[in-house]
């Protein structure tokens, strides 16, 4: 993996101005909405709705971060960027690699500013609670990262971004990180437990509420990343051929 790529990369993400409106403000402006009309309810001993909501957002911000890297493929597709970057020393896996690893570095800042938030609004955990949701979120969104990839090689420049909008909303909504599962219908219930942020929020919120599905969570985020990659690897293995 080129690290000088990899850094413009980056700095090519963080400079968008979608990048600041809506994987970071949109779940901020959530959390401090709904934080604060029910942050003050107690779910279990020592821990209030606000905690989980932080949590909650917190992975939402880094599932979108990491999911709309893949928007800059498809550009890249459309604009033969691909094509030049054949005539450089930078091979094909590099390329992905470089993708996926900025999908994940993008998803830490967005972190770090929706627990910055949580601090001064008085949730109180342990060190080494903080540290553990922070680190199974972030490591958590590997799979969105090369979901993201998979929908850019599958895209075109100007339409992937709206179908990857149009993602987030049943991945926030039925994946249970903007309302409990337990409200909605069974159907959608059921739906839920095969969305990958639903076993995203779970081990996020596993450090603060327990639970013995980490395992469970681990295995379905597992399964998330090697299907997408499988893909991934058979369409750009195609993509090239054609140029």
């Amino acid at each position: 993996m080129n690290p000088a790529y990899l850094a413009l990369e980056i700095k090519r993400i963080v400079r968008s101005p979608q990048f600041a409106l809506f994987t970071i403000g949109m779940p901020l402006a959530m959390f401090l909405l709904f934080g604060g009309i029910f942050g003050a309810q107690e779910i279990a001993p020592g821990i209030s709705t606000a905690t989980v909501t932080m949590v909650n957002m917190a992975a939402y911000g880094a599932m979108t971060a990491a999911l709309f890297t893949g928007t800059r493929v498809a550009t890249e597709r459309t604009d033969g960027w691909q094509r030049t970057l054949r005539l450089t020393p930078l091979r094909a896996p590099g390329y992905l690699m470089v993708k996926v690893a900025a999908g994940l570095f993008v998803a830490l800042p967005v972190l770090l500013v929706i627990f910055a938030a949580g601090m001064i609004r008085g949730i109180r955990l342990e060190t080494g609670q903080w540290l553990t949701i922070f680190g199974t979120l972030w490591l958590g969104t590997l799979p969105f990262a090369v979901l993201g990839l998979m929908i850019g090689l599958f895209g075109k420049g100007d339409t992937v971004q709206a179908v990857t909008g149009a993602l987030m909303l049943p991945l926030g909504m039925f994946g249970g990180l903007w309302i409990p599962l337990q409200v909605l219908p069974g159907w959608m219930n059921t739906a839920g437990h095969l969305m990958p942020t639903y076993w995203l929020g779970e081990i996020g919120r596993a450090p603060v509420l327990g639970g013995s599905g980490t395992v469970t969570a681990v295995g379905v985020l597992a399964a998330w990343l090697v299907v997408p990659a499988l893909v991934v690897m058979a369409r750009f293995r195609l993509d090239t051929a054609r140029l």
